[in-house]
């Protein structure tokens, strides 16, 4: 296509995973950008919906976006929701069976997806997947996913981060639960640079030694700074472990993502594995010291030189697996805390380049 077609109704499909939801955001807001005419919905995993809503100052644009929380409220169709909107185009950036069934059902007359097995049936805007063999990623997934928006005719440029900002006013506090506003009011305010660690692991293979963690903490406390330790659901074990290693001073409170937002947004530096909040990290253009192992840098980090990756470089790095089948985990067990301090004083320029 020369020229991008004229929509009215466009759905946008970005289920699952929170980090793949953020990455996703530039290319939903270049669609909303390059049709200021049309209705936008854009269907998330209702848990992240409050997140995505509530981060303001995205770009004039961003407030036109309506968002579908999955699953739907009790009662409601989902049918209904998809025939209903009357969609003349949808991007698909899941390409699930079920998100390519769901593509279908709309009957929209422009459906754009990626050219996979048992699903591009769904699709008659085929587009080629970000893959260089059957694991490695040719490149960054937040590019990869502008090139739906390309197939259509559009030229959105490159990838950026920093689309988002995290509401700091009063309203947007009181919000807040009284146990964070009490804990930000008594932690925030030193004049040290404020690095936000959080190392959350949906994968084991991603999961860091709690013992190196500490470790990191401790050494960033000393060097300078003013680090605090955040937690989230399915850290319970983790956290029990820094516990026995850490001050209790050293842990946030519980957060909702919108305070945890409100917390990065105030960070200096990001420190953490390739998790959903990282990638939160990067929406706020705030930098980034990321610990790779089974997942690739090339394929998951933001090409910024703000956004470093650190990894051991073994032989068996990215595996792309879930669970490690390596004897002592070698790519985050030998991944040293002392590498990563020296990457966070390089990018906050306290240390040799």
């Amino acid at each position: 296509m020369t020229r991008p077609p004229t929509f009215q109704r466009i759905l946008l499909i970005r289920r699952k995973a929170l980090g793949d939801a953020l990455v996703t955001m530039r290319a939903v807001l270049e669609v909303v950008r390059a049709w200021p005419d049309a209705t936008v919905d854009l269907v998330i995993d209702r848990s992240f919906a409050p997140l995505v809503e509530g981060l303001a100052g995205r770009s004039a644009e961003a407030g036109r976006l309506r968002i579908l929380s999955w699953p739907p409220a009790a009662g409601k169709s989902w049918l209904g929701v998809l025939r209903g909107g009357r969609y003349d185009l949808v991007i698909d950036w899941l390409g699930s069976p079920r998100t390519a069934i769901w593509t279908i059902l709309t009957g929209a007359a422009v459906r754009v997806g990626y050219d996979l097995p048992r699903r591009r049936w769904a699709y008659n805007v085929k587009v080629p997947r970000n893959l260089l063999g059957e694991r490695k990623l040719r490149g960054f997934a937040g590019e990869a996913f502008l090139d739906p928006l390309r197939s259509l005719g559009l030229n959105p440029g490159p990838w950026r981060d920093g689309f988002a900002t995290a509401n700091s006013d009063e309203e947007t506090l009181a919000a807040f639960s009284d146990k964070f506003r009490n804990w930000w009011s008594h932690w925030f305010g030193a004049n040290r640079p404020v690095v936000v660690m959080m190392m959350s692991a949906t994968w084991s293979a991603k999961a860091w030694p709690a013992k190196h963690t500490a470790e990191l903490f401790l050494a960033l406390r000393e060097r300078g700074y003013h680090p605090v330790m955040v937690t989230g659901p399915g850290d319970e074990k983790l956290e029990t472990r820094l516990r026995e290693l850490l001050p209790a001073e050293a842990f946030a409170p519980p957060t909702t993502l919108l305070e945890l937002a409100h917390l990065i947004g105030q960070a200096q530096v990001f420190v953490g594995t390739d998790c959903g909040p990282r990638h939160l990290a990067a929406s706020l253009a705030v930098p980034t010291v990321t610990l790779f192992g089974p997942t690739d840098p090339v394929g998951w980090n933001p090409g910024a030189p703000w956004h470093v990756s650190v990894r051991t470089g073994v032989d068996c790095s990215p595996c792309d697996l879930t669970d490690c089948p390596i004897p002592g985990h070698p790519c985050m067990v030998d991944l040293e805390p002392g590498v990563v301090l020296q990457a966070v004083d390089r990018l906050l320029d306290r240390g040799p380049h």
